[in-house]
């Protein structure tokens, strides 16, 4: 059996913290109506999240291999916070934005559907809400990324009934996603949605959730360290000048860079590890930049960026504290031989 890192020996709360704020800066420009070229960093900070998980899940299963256990610990983390934060907007926010009456605000279908985020089933729309926005009728983009996420612990679970050929199941499975990644999803125009989800993105970030399961079972961590980190990153860098080849490589860079640096050591950068704002931070910053733009549509970037980040970070801070972490102490044990 694998030896777990000490959670205290690693810096994943701070990328994942990180990545949630690459998302939150490249929504900015969106949802702002700026046209500034920002490298698609909300794109870069999904990568990153998928990454880590594809190699922390796999691990993950590894210890534990119990179906229901490994179901219970998956839902606890996503559902509780989740359930919350579309309770919120759509009993809160919604009748606080809304440019229709309560009446008809709350009899209108559109709003229990919105309910559906809850089973991950996604939708944007609450009726008459930021319907004059630069992103119009969007209350929460950031959730469509929910059920992809979910989708792959599914298909972890399903491999892992390979047993011995896990490492090769998974391997193919890379390979297969990142083919389809380069030959459709980045190739075509074509859209193709199932359960309000778009194919694409499963097999595009698929690929980066499935290079991280490949470094977990093929002990690539052995080859982790701060010099091969730093050769990287300075090869993923270098790489970037060429977006053909760019868009290829970080399929493996991108997963290789975040891994090394999220098991290095830093006695600063530990102390991140005493809370994990990261998902509520994601889940809360959409809806916040909206309300922001909404409010103030003549708000400077800078100004927006910053009451984003923290009107955001406060709602982070809050469903850690009193919806993820209680949640999470209730996570079943694996049992001992």
């Amino acid at each position: 059996m694998k030896v777990v890192t000490k959670h205290e020996d690693n810096h994943f709360n701070f990328i994942r913290l990180f990545a949630a704020f690459l998302v939150f800066y490249g929504h900015a420009y969106v949802l702002s109506g700026k046209t500034i070229d920002i490298g698609l960093s909300h794109e870069v900070g999904l990568f990153i999240f998928f990454s880590i998980s594809g190699y922390l899940i796999s691990m993950s299963w590894e210890l534990d291999p119990s179906l229901k256990r490994y179901f219970i610990k998956r839902a606890l983390r996503i559902f509780p916070a989740l359930a919350v934060v579309v309770i919120l907007s759509v009993f809160i926010l919604g009748p606080i934005m809304t440019t229709m009456s309560l009446k008809e605000y709350f009899n209108h279908p559109a709003l229990w559907r919105y309910m559906e985020n809850i089973f991950l089933h996604i939708s944007f729309y609450l009726p008459g809400v930021f319907e004059q926005n630069h992103v119009p009728n969007a209350v929460n983009g950031s959730l469509w990324s929910l059920p992809v996420e979910f989708f792959m612990y599914i298909l972890v679970a399903l491999f892992a009934q390979g047993k011995h050929y896990v490492k090769y199941i998974v391997l193919i499975a890379f390979l297969i996603f990142s083919i389809l990644t380069v030959t459709w999803a980045r190739a075509t125009s074509d859209i193709l949605v199932v359960y309000d989800t778009d194919l694409k993105q499963i097999v595009i970030n698929g690929t980066f959730f499935w290079a991280g399961a490949v470094m977990y079972h093929w002990n690539i961590k052995r080859y982790f360290s701060f010099e091969t980190f730093v050769i990287a990153l300075l090869l993923l860098l270098f790489v970037s000048q060429w977006e053909k080849y760019y868009a290829i490589a970080s399929f493996l860079l991108i997963p290789f860079v975040v891994l090394s640096f999220g098991f290095s050591k830093s006695h600063y950068l530990s102390l991140f590890n005493k809370a994990d704002y990261s998902y509520g931070f994601y889940i809360y910053a959409f809806p916040v930049q909206q309300s922001i733009i909404y409010l103030f549509p003549k708000i400077s970037i800078l100004w927006y960026l910053i009451s984003g980040f923290f009107v955001t970070m406060f709602f982070a801070v809050m469903s850690w504290h009193f919806v993820e972490k209680p949640m999470m102490k209730l996570k079943p044990k694996a049992k001992t031989r």
